[in-house]
């Protein structure tokens, strides 16, 4: 009986630890046309941890997936802008909340700026989930027109610059 005991209990830690997963990212995918004037951002996180981080910036607790998406999306856009700004040619660019969706084991959240002619440098400071997790790491994929370039963000920095 004592080693039926050691043993369950071996089987429940290797079941709790092996469904969680062991880092903390987000992607953030940020992408600019000349030809239509327009930046689209995308950002990715995984729902767990999305919705602890949301727990933990309004004191409300959520259901990324089975919630009510009506009730989420005006804090996911409250909690993103106060999280990630973008500065185009050195402005600060306001953006738009176009929605959200579940795409497998994360969250996709949309966004976009319109109207933006010659946009020659980006700049991106991103804190996304940094009070959730001290560990987070925050990749910034950025497009401008052809040319690409990725970063890697940890904690304490926070700020990108992408230039054409």
């Amino acid at each position: 009986m004592k080693y039926f005991k050691i043993f369950l209990a071996c089987v429940v830690f290797t079941c709790v630890v092996g469904f969680t997963h062991p880092f903390f990212v987000s992607v953030t995918e940020i992408e600019y046309s000349s030809k239509t004037k327009e930046l689209g951002i995308v950002v990715k996180l995984y729902p767990d941890d999305l919705e602890e981080t949301l727990r933990k910036f309004n004191g409300i607790k959520y259901d990324v997936i089975q919630g009510d998406k009506k009730q989420l999306q005006p804090i996911l856009d409250q909690y993103i802008k106060k999280h990630l700004s973008i500065k185009l040619n050195g402005i600060k660019k306001a953006y738009q909340y176009l929605g959200y969706e579940i795409d497998k084991e994360s969250v996709l959240i949309y966004f976009s700026i319109t109207n933006q002619p010659a946009v020659a440098s980006i700049e991106v400071e991103s804190d996304i989930m940094y009070e959730y997790k001290p560990e987070q790491t925050n990749i910034i994929h950025i497009k401008l027109d052809q040319k690409r370039e990725s970063f890697r963000l940890t904690a304490p920095d926070k700020k990108v610059l992408f230039k054409k």
